[in-house]
């Protein structure tokens, strides 16, 4: 079974919050990932909207000033993810590896902000700014992956095959098989770009059909859930547009 998901932000109006409640009561989504928006304080009373919903947490940007380096201001800022976490009661938060040098260096830093709620993302070939990223490979994901469970981004795994010049398909069959991922983001992108991209899925030139069948298929097996990081147009008409675009091409 997939449980579907639905990606906001800490920064979301009131209205986008209470549009989010009425989707989950018509059954629409099941459940909300909020991630943490450095760029306004946590308003609480706001957030309180969505606080009936099942909610995951993901921590602020690992690029560039927000590197995983969890130096000041990084570790203000996930101090700040905690809290966000606390007050939904979420078991889960997603960290970005980010630009750690080597897995000596992102294991001394995990160390630092080690939660049991931690899942890991995979990193695409290079991320939104074009910097080099860790954990974009299956065997960085290997190194990591006792540490932490992964979050299995297909979208950022078609911009790792394009960057290690692998076909797509075989690189998420792959790392699906090794990994064992149960929680997942997708979106759509330019296959032959390596650069991080979140655009709407039928707006992709990569396969949304085989995606989409490949985790029909291994949800099977055991209940996995799949956040939308598409665009956002007319409040989240789009966000439940690029989800019903899914459904339609599993067969």
């Amino acid at each position: 079974m997939i449980l579907y998901g639905l990606k906001l932000w800490t920064s979301n109006t009131s209205e986008i919050f209470q549009e989010a409640l009425r989707l989950y009561k018509d059954k629409r989504i099941d459940f909300i990932e909020i991630k943490n928006n450095p760029a306004e304080a946590l308003d609480f009373e706001r957030l309180s909207i969505v606080k009936g919903i099942p909610v995951t947490v993901h921590n602020v940007d690992s690029h560039g000033w927000h590197e995983f380096n969890l130096g000041p201001p990084q570790f203000a800022l996930w101090q700040e993810t905690l809290r966000l976490a606390n007050f939904f009661d979420s078991s889960v938060i997603v960290v970005h590896p980010g630009q750690a040098r080597d897995f000596e260096h992102f294991k001394e830093n995990l160390n630092k902000i080690d939660d049991p709620r931690i899942i890991l993302e995979n990193m695409a070939g290079l991320d939104i700014y074009g910097n080099n990223v860790y954990a974009r490979t299956l065997e960085g994901l290997s190194e990591i992956q006792p540490l932490k469970p992964i979050c299995f981004d297909f979208e950022k795994a078609v911009k790792s095959a394009c960057f290690q010049s692998i076909e797509y398909k075989q690189f998420i069959s792959d790392c699906v098989k090794e990994l064992k991922p149960i929680y997942f983001h997708i979106s759509g992108g330019d296959k032959n770009s390596p650069m991080d991209e979140h655009k709407n899925l039928y707006d992709a030139n990569f396969d949304i059909s085989w995606i989409a069948n490949f985790l029909n298929t291994y949800s099977e097996k055991m209940p996995v859930k799949l956040v939308f990081e598409t665009p956002k147009s007319d409040g989240l008409h789009n966000d439940i547009e690029n989800i019903e675009f899914f459904k339609k091409c599993i067969e």
